[in-house]
């Protein structure tokens, strides 16, 4: 049977934030953010909670739909978040490099609704009101990954259960499966999910990333070696590498101006201290 719709298989697929509530961390609070992706033609929808609306975050959370959708789209609709965008004059429009890069790698075109037009992206606004109503009305969230724990049930039982808006008589679960073979095949293997930058070594033996401080050896203190590491991150770990080698690994901290020490590194310093 034919669906009326606006796009098809495999065409489009629609990106929106929503800030969901505030969230304590060690040494402050954070906002808590609600990622949600959902294709035009079916209506199947990803969602993922998220501390920040970085490019690094933005990446994370697109390689983590895509996998879920096992696909890609052909084209990735936004609004003009900064992570998206760089600048913008008229039509002509600068995208971040990170989004670029990782467009590319899973041959998607990316764009943007024309300034003040957000029915052009309508449909994921729905799906944001929707995963309001149906997931978040009444919980209690305390991080990102005790919601996304949640978050699994309901995307992979309940929203694909829910009624086509446009053909009534099928779910979307039923529709996404003649969408599902129209999306383009994911790359193998799929880019990383880690972001690496270059960090400079304190006196005290640690790199400052993201607002906090995470040790590293001694040696690195020496002035002469300051400039030599950098950070190799995701939401759940941070790798100090010099060059390809590892040197520090440290679960990741989500709190404000907090230090995240190894009890070795510290003993290295306090060595070199009392010689």
């Amino acid at each position: 049977m034919y669906v009326r719709v606006e796009t098809m298989p495999g065409e489009q697929a629609q990106v929106d934030w929503a800030m969901i509530g505030r969230c304590d961390v060690p040494g402050g609070r954070r906002d808590l953010w609600l990622f949600v992706m959902v294709l035009a033609y079916s209506r199947m929808l990803f969602a993922q909670c998220v501390w920040d609306l970085t490019n690094v975050s933005l990446r994370r959370s697109l390689l983590d739909a895509h996998a879920f959708f096992g696909g890609s789209p052909r084209e990735w609709v936004f609004d003009n978040a900064r992570c998206v965008v760089v600048a913008r004059d008229g039509a002509q429009v600068r995208f971040h490099e990170g989004l670029t890069e990782l467009s590319g790698q899973l041959l998607t075109s990316p764009r943007v609704c024309k300034v003040r037009a957000p029915q052009e992206k309508g449909k994921v606004e729905r799906a944001v009101r929707y995963v309001r109503e149906s997931f978040l009305a009444g919980r209690t969230l305390s991080s990102p990954a005790q919601a996304n724990d949640e978050l699994a049930a309901f995307l992979r039982d309940v929203a694909p259960a829910r009624k086509h808006p446009v053909d009534g008589a099928r779910t979307v679960a039923e529709v996404f499966a003649d969408e599902r073979p129209r999306l383009l095949a994911l790359p193998s293997p799929m880019p990383t999910r880690e972001c690496v930058q270059p960090v400079m070594v304190d006196a005290t033996a640690a790199v400052r990333f993201d607002g906090n401080a995470y040790s590293v050896p001694a040696r690195y203190a020496a002035p002469e070696r300051r400039g030599d590491l950098s950070v190799c991150s995701d939401e759940a770990l941070v790798r100090v590498l010099d060059g390809a080698s590892e040197v520090a690994r440290h679960a990741r901290c989500w709190g404000r101006r907090q230090r995240v020490e190894d009890a070795a590194h510290r003993a290295e310093v306090v060595a070199l201290r009392d010689v």
